[in-house]
């Protein structure tokens, strides 16, 4: 029975043909042996047939060789095609590689810019000027009062004035019947009308030279003002507030002086300068007064904040408690400024502060604001949905609220594991991310928490320290009001000039002083020492 010829796909097809025509001669064979008759062939038969063989054999080592030589270049065009696979596989992993990579930045970018835009001055330490028209979701606790006065509050009403400029006794003389009316000293109820009145006073000096009679001898009279035109204390002393509490441009100070002057006073900006400046020097030893009080204060509140300066950025700094306040300007925000100023340098008690980190090197006592630690935290839990941020904010609230009483050491203990557990916490909850941005701020703010824990948590153990930088803060705000109203400082003189008055005038405020009747005492070298 011969071999059924099948075609076998997983084998070289020249190797399957090679061997059908191996089987095609054996069937040939078999054939001419089965036609062969009894009788002996002849010469010419069996030469024909030798003849025939050689041919067939010729044929069958052509069609070899032309086997071999497809076979052989098969393989060859087989070899460079899987090189040429292999080369574009290659290639094309590369570009998966190369694209996923790309990927990851692109998403590692688009997380961090949404991050940023999701900042706002409630979960950050972004200024609510940066917010635009945004609306900032309020951390405050909704108590369901309404606005304004609750019930039973006193409320306050405006008392009369006891000493009035003037007193017109409203009387009707007769009766609409025609009768004379007669009135009592005691029957009168009594209204008050309070205004102000602004009026430009000036004194004229007129200096006579005249003629002793005896001797003849000419007599020249000199008046107490030096220049023809002298402005008096009162109204430098207005336009200093204007300048420095007001925080108005001193081109609208030439305004408005010429409005409510009715145009008699017209003076020029060279010379509202020069009156700032004048009295910031009058002010120096009121201003050593205020740095000796701080440097005896138990705790002082340090801050500062960024402002232009002839287009260049430079740093208000301010160092202050409740009853004084120091402002000092710097090119540098760092410990240099601190250093110049001459309060730090030699100051022992506590320091509040924002973990600026130039300010630990002062040998002090250092306290960290735990308000800048909640908005920090919000923002967290609002891009990255940290549970162990939540769990710190109550636990943040929870410390403030209990030391409005004294805590005892047992009680300030349990605040310190509470807040080591969920550092702990944290900690393992970042293990577990597998996305974890190990530079990102809930991995460095878990980071801050941990190494300055003892800053953050003094307010616990010492009543005196604060729970946030509040009254730094507030101490700079006007500083943001100064320069959204009249623009940048031309110089840096200038902008030393403003921190001086502005020291001056602060450390009035908190002492409940009259602040323009203190600069009138400043022009005439006689300034509140404190």
């Amino acid at each position: 029975m011969p071999k059924k010829l099948e075609c076998d796909y997983d084998r070289n097809i020249f190797e399957q043909l090679y061997e059908a025509l191996e089987l095609v001669d054996k069937l040939r064979s078999e054939l001419r042996e089965a036609k062969k008759t009894p009788r002996e062939k002849t010469r010419k038969e069996v030469k024909g047939e030798t003849k025939e063989q050689t041919k067939i054999e010729e044929q069958k080592a052509t069609h070899r060789r032309e086997i071999y030589l497809l076979n052989e270049k098969h393989e060859k065009a087989v070899k460079s095609l899987k090189a040429s696979h292999r080369a574009e596989k290659q290639e094309n992993q590369e570009i998966i590689k190369s694209q996923a990579h790309e990927i990851a930045l692109l998403k590692e970018e688009n997380a961090s810019l949404r991050e940023m835009l999701n900042k706002n001055s409630g979960n950050s330490s972004k200024p609510p000027s940066s917010d635009g028209f945004r609306k900032i979701h309020n951390s405050r606790v909704k108590t369901g009062k309404k606005p304004g006065g609750q019930v039973g509050h006193k409320g306050h009403i405006p008392k009369f004035f006891t000493n009035p400029t003037k007193i017109i006794e409203v009387k009707a003389k007769k009766c609409q019947c025609g009768g004379k009316v007669q009135y009592s000293e005691e029957s009168y109820a009594k209204k008050q009308l309070a205004d102000i009145e602004i009026k430009t006073n000036v004194i004229e000096y007129r200096e006579y030279t005249g003629v002793c009679e005896c001797c003849g001898r000419s007599v020249a009279n000199r008046s107490p003002l030096k220049d023809s035109i002298t402005y008096g204390n009162k109204l430098k002393s207005f336009i200093n507030m204007l300048s420095v509490e007001g925080c108005v441009s001193i081109n609208r100070i030439r305004q408005i002086l010429s409005e409510i002057s009715g145009g008699l006073l017209k003076l020029s900006e060279g010379t509202i300068c020069k009156w700032n400046k004048d009295l910031s020097k009058l002010l120096a030893p009121s201003i050593q007064t205020i740095k000796e009080k701080l440097l005896v204060s138990p705790v002082l509140h340090k801050d500062e904040t960024g402002i232009w300066v002839d287009t260049k950025l430079n740093w208000l700094h301010v160092l202050s408690n409740d009853k004084y306040t120091l402002y000092y300007s710097e090119p540098r925000r760092g410990k240099e400024a601190d250093i110049e100023a001459g309060v730090l340098p030699a100051f022992k008690g506590v320091l509040v502060h924002d973990n600026l980190k130039s300010l630990y090197h002062f040998d002090c006592i250092h306290a960290e604001c735990n308000a800048h630690i909640l908005r920090y935290l919000k923002g967290i839990i609002e891009t990255k949905d940290r549970k162990w941020a939540k769990d710190m904010i109550d636990f943040l609230m929870k410390a403030k609220t209990a030391v409005q009483s004294a805590l005892s050491s047992p009680e300030i203990l349990e605040f310190h594991r509470r807040y080591d557990e969920i550092l702990d916490r944290g900690r393992s909850e970042h293990l577990r991310d597998e996305n974890l941005d190990r530079y990102g701020d809930d991995v460095k703010l878990l980071r801050r928490l941990r190494e300055y824990k003892t800053e953050h948590l003094r307010f616990l153990s010492d009543r005196t320290v604060p729970f946030d930088n509040n009254q730094a803060e507030r101490d700079l705000r006007m500083i943001k009001a100064k320069t959204k109203i009249s623009g940048c400082f031309r110089s840096i003189d200038g902008n030393g000039i403003f921190a001086a008055i502005k020291t001056y005038t602060s450390s009035l405020r908190k002492n409940g002083l009259n602040i323009f009747d203190a600069l009138v005492s400043a022009w005439i070298a006689k300034p509140i020492l404190f």
